[in-house]
This record gives structure tokens, C-alpha cells and sequence, in this order.
């Protein structure tokens, strides 16, 4: 069997997590603020990131994907340690251009590597859960080929839905689609948004109260779950503790053995999210397996 690396954006938050697995690699997008410059998670990790935004609101940090340059070093890098195939995952190309980076990097990579490049359609730690799924498989010496295909089906066998507390930062960098006009009702609601089976992140519902948001954003987890026998939950959250294990705690009581993952979102994805969000996903793994 071939020897295949993972490499998976930064927006994954999988530095987060414990990943025991030396076949993966994460490159790097960068976080711009105060004049300054970080690479996401080694120079500015979440708890730094929210505290410096929260209290200080005049902060307008901006993000850039990984340099290209950065992304075939990573391939030699990945080529020298014997491995001959890489599996990039990258985060929605929809939300960043990181996904046309890693294309023209493997267009103009001299190696002899095989280079796949797969669009997740999400963000975040549901982005990460397809590269945990992908290393997962690599244990279990599946074929790249059966990798590709069941993480197609995966990326969109699911519903990803989060609460913002404040949509100004989305608003102002692009993110949200189709909030042309809505700025002023937006602003002054506690809206749910979701990730579209395109990658977007669109608006679902508008509340007005955050409370309010988080009950009917697990409303909605909770009644699709009852259709569903084997699936995953993701959380992520940007320093949103109590609306974050408020969220955790009822899909527990409804599943006390549920299998998930959570994880802060991570500075660069906090770029355009700001401070308060709390996000749900869930991943239907018998529909992704058909």
C-alpha cells in the first residue's frame, strides 16, 4: 500500500485536538491585525485571539490564505519522509481561495508526489472532521481511490448550522451570501446561519435573542437526529462557553453515547466570525457510505 499524507488548512482547528498521527500535516493561513501579521495557531492561538478582539472593538483583523511557496515547501517536506501520495483537505472554496492555492501548488510541483485536492464544502472542525475521517481510513489501509469518493459524499451528508453574535465582521470580509440589504435587521439579531451543501454560509432563520438562536438551532439538530441512526456531532465555538455547553449539553441528554468533536474556531476562521459564536454540525455516516 502506498504511503499517504494528509494536509489539512489550519481552518480545520485540528491543532486543537489531539491527532496521534504522523501522516498529517496542517499548513498555515495568516491572521492580519494591529499591523501585525501571525501564522493561525503558532503565533496566535484562540484564548489570545478572542480576549484581544473582545476587549478592544475598534480590532479589524483580516485573514490571507497559506503562501504558495509554504505549500510546496510542505510537499517536499512530505515527499523527502518517503510518503508518495498527498490527500489535501482544504477548507471550503466558497469562504477562501486556499483551494486554488493548493491547485496551482500541485500544478507547478517539480516532484514525484500524486496529489489529490479535495474542496471539504465546510469550515471549521467539520472541515477538520473530514481529515479525521481521511487518517482514519489511511490506518486502515483503504485505497486512496474508496478515501476520496466516501469524503465525497461526506462533505455534504450533513447540516452545519451557527449562531453570531455579531455579523459585522462576516459582513464587512464577504462571508455571508446573500446579505445584500439585510445589514441593518441583521445587525440587530442574533441570526442562525448555515453552510450550504455549496460551501456558502447563508442565512436560515433570523431571532433576536442569542438565548433564543442556540434553543432553536438545537431544536433543529434535535429533530433531524431522530431520523438518523449513526452519525456525528461537531461543535465549535469563539469563546462562547455557556452558549456553547448549553448546546452540548442538550444533544447530550437526548444522546448520552454520541460521538463527537469540538474545538475553539480557530483565530483565522474568528477573523470574520468575531467573538460569541457557537456552531453544531452533524455528518449522517450511513447516507455518506451508500
Amino acid at each position: 500500500m502506498k504511503k499517504t499524507a494528509v494536509v489539512a488548512v489550519s481552518t480545520g482547528c485540528l491543532d486543537y485536538l489531539d491527532v496521534p498521527h504522523d501522516n498529517l500535516f496542517i499548513i498555515r493561513c495568516k491572521i492580519l491585525m494591529q499591523d501585525k501579521t501571525y501564522n493561525d495557531f503558532v503565533d496566535l492561538k484562540a484564548s489570545t485571539f478572542y480576549e484581544t478582539i473582545k476587549n478592544d472593538p475598534s480590532v479589524v483583523p483580516s485573514s490571507s490564505m497559506p503562501a504558495l511557496g509554504e505549500i510546496t515547501e510542505t510537499l517536499k517536506t512530505i515527499e523527502k519522509a518517503g510518503y508518495e501520495n498527498a490527500l489535501f483537505i482544504t477548507i471550503s472554496k466558497e469562504l477562501s481561495g486556499t483551494y486554488q492555492t493548493c491547485i496551482m501548488a500541485k500544478n507547478a510541483y517539480e516532484g514525484n508526489l500524486n496529489i489529490e485536492i479535495l474542496d471539504s464544502k465546510n469550515a471549521a472542525i467539520s472541515e477538520g472532521f473530514l481529515s479525521l475521517e481521511a487518517l482514519r481510513m489511511i490506518a486502515e489501509d483503504k485505497p486512496l481511490e474508496e478515501i476520496i469518493t466516501y469524503l465525497d459524499k461526506l462533505k455534504t451528508a450533513r447540516k452545519q448550522y451557527f449562531m453570531v453574535d455579531n455579523l459585522r465582521l462576516l459582513v464587512k470580509n464577504g462571508r455571508l451570501s446573500g446579505a445584500k440589504g439585510l445589514m441593518g435587521r441583521l445587525l440587530k439579531m442574533k441570526p442562525i446561519l448555515e453552510v450550504n451543501d455549496d460551501g456558502k454560509i447563508v442565512p436560515f432563520e433570523k431571532i433576536r435573542t442569542q438565548r433564543k438562536a442556540l434553543e432553536r438551532m438545537v431544536d433543529i439538530v434535535l429533530e433531524d437526529l431522530k431520523h438518523l441512526d449513526n452519525f456525528v456531532i461537531t461543535y465549535d465555538t469563539s469563546d462562547n462557553k455557556e452558549g456553547f455547553e448549553y448546546v452540548k449539553q442538550r444533544i447530550d441528554e437526548a444522546y448520552p453515547k454520541n460521538v463527537h468533536y469540538a474545538a475553539p474556531i480557530t483565530p483565522v476562521i474568528g477573523a470574520h466570525t468575531g467573538h460569541g459564536t457557537v456552531g453544531i454540525a452533524y455528518f449522517d455516516i450511513d447516507k455518506a457510505k451508500k
